[in-house]
């Protein structure tokens, strides 16, 4: 796969196992549109919503090794950096940095305002913290930050690769 192909195909594979996760909870989830932003437009049984996707990484360079070991047009950069010594905490406010980017972008307010509360799923990219650790340990913290900005999402998700696709909890 080409680089260019990483991201659409990874935002596909996190909505289908999002459809998924749904529909084991007894809620239909179908696809309408792509346009980005945001990243999907969805049927959620009869109600339209739109999604946004994004990703917290540990560390940049973990972010260029992951994508870069995925691209066939890329020479692979390998991580050369450690776990970070408050692992659990440092999980936590990387997650915390990349909402509150998403809730601060004017694309998100803009999103927000034509068309109601939206989605957001955000990948735990991290070896230190599960999703229920990050959500235990910071999830007050983030839901405090949260409520002192406008309400752009009704949910929000964290998401972590598993063997059958990807793990979901509910923060928001």
């Amino acid at each position: 796969m080409k680089h260019r192909d990483i991201q659409p195909a990874h935002e596909e594979s996190v909505l289908d196992s999002f459809g998924h996760h749904l529909m084991n909870r007894g809620i239909a989830f179908r696809v309408i549109d792509r346009p980005d932003p945001p990243d999907a437009v969805v049927k959620l049984d009869d109600r339209s919503c739109w999604i946004e996707i994004t990703d917290a990484f540990q560390s940049a360079e973990w972010a260029r090794s992951v994508t870069s070991y995925a691209a066939e047009d890329r020479l692979h950069q390998p991580y050369k950096g450690g776990v970070a010594g408050e692992t659990d905490q440092a999980a936590c406010e990387k997650v915390m940095e990349v909402i509150l980017k998403k809730y601060d972008k004017e694309s998100m307010n803009n999103l927000w305002s034509a068309k109601g509360q939206g989605i957001l799923l955000v990948g735990a990219y991290t070896p230190s913290a599960t999703l229920e650790q990050i959500i235990e340990q910071g999830g007050e913290a983030i839901l405090s930050e949260v409520r002192q900005r406008n309400q752009i999402f009704k949910s929000i998700y964290l998401y972590q690769n598993s063997v059958s696709g990807h793990t979901f909890s509910k923060l928001l």
